[in-house]
């Protein structure tokens, strides 16, 4: 009886606390306002519907009036987990994601390293600058320069072509496809994605380098045994959070870089959910279930990429 008086004490002056601090620095939370309405009404109001996963839902009885489906509501989960071409399409999008992320993210880090190692500023601040501008280019214009150079009449095909070689379809090549892809999601985002990167290492004492420096230690060494240890949380925080969208493909960037040529493996689980319930209509519970499969799978690598994170650093992981 007298812990739970004890409880109910702490938690009423815990909440009291809160509610001074909130008073205190109101105009803080003021700013915060406009992200929380926005997750509210556009994320956390229309989450019921996702019952439709598990309805036959028709537009004209809404998201409560439709009935379920038959198999205990898992009838369009059965269905695209033995259908061929979904098999084929997960196929792509993991494909995909896992090579880009292989490949994409040490990309960041070893540009923040090497900006953070160059002592001329004026050299390092045009290089932070080219490298962010991509960035902030739509990547319609970005593949509009990749079609400019690799296309049956680009730049390279009229290099091959002076130099008496064959042309090639550089962009129709289903083996060249995952790396056009790769490379040009790396090339537009490396520089934007290094910023954190380099205010993490804004952060570190300079006396761990002066340190390291009366101990002889090599520029190498310093950044092995002293710069990649102050990126350690940063890295492992970043980590798990591209496990979480290791499933997720741009609609946009798979829309645009697609061809007839390619689209064995380029149509990817979000371009076909977009297919299913929109092109193809009267699929929206089909569609529905695909994107909440989706959605779970990537719940469970997110929890599971942060627990093995929380074991290997106790600093490591988002919660």
């Amino acid at each position: 009886m007298l812990t739970q008086t004890h409880t109910k004490g702490r938690t009423h002056r815990s909440w009291a606390q809160t509610w001074k601090l909130m008073k205190r620095y109101w105009i803080f939370y003021l700013f915060f306002l406009p992200v929380a309405v926005y997750y509210i009404v556009f994320k956390y109001v229309p989450m019921p519907g996702i019952q439709i996963a598990f309805k036959d839902y028709s537009f004209r009885l809404g998201v409560w009036g439709s009935p379920w489906t038959s198999q205990y509501g898992f009838k369009h989960f059965i269905r695209f987990l033995t259908n061929g071409e979904f098999t084929r399409v997960f196929g792509n999008t993991l494909t995909l994601t896992v090579l880009g992320l292989i490949i994409g993210f040490p990309c960041p880090i070893i540009l923040a390293l090497m900006l953070n190692e160059m002592r001329a500023q004026k050299y390092k601040k045009f290089i932070q600058t080219i490298s962010y501008l991509p960035h902030f280019v739509s990547f319609v214009v970005i593949y509009a320069i990749l079609y400019n150079f690799f296309s049956l009449n680009g730049f390279v095909n009229g290099v091959r072509s002076m130099l008496g070689l064959e042309r090639l379809m550089y962009l129709g090549d289903k083996n060249l496809y995952k790396w056009f892809y790769i490379g040009s999601g790396i090339w537009a985002g490396v520089g934007w994605s290094s910023i954190i990167y380099l205010a993490q290492l804004s952060r570190t004492s300079p006396e761990l380098y002066e340190a390291a420096d009366i101990d002889g230690a090599t520029r190498m060494q310093k950044m092995w045994h002293v710069t990649l240890p102050c990126l350690r949380p940063l890295i492992s925080y970043q980590l798990v959070m591209s496990m979480g969208g290791i499933l997720s493909v741009g609609l946009t960037k798979t829309m645009v870089m697609m061809n007839d040529m390619v689209r064995t493996v380029a149509e990817t689980t979000g371009y076909y959910v977009y297919s299913q319930g929109l092109l193809k209509m009267n699929q929206y519970s089909y569609s529905a279930a695909v994107g909440l499969f989706e959605g779970v799978l990537s719940l469970i690598l997110v929890i599971s990429t942060n627990k093995v994170a929380k074991k290997i650093d106790e600093d490591g992981g988002i919660w």
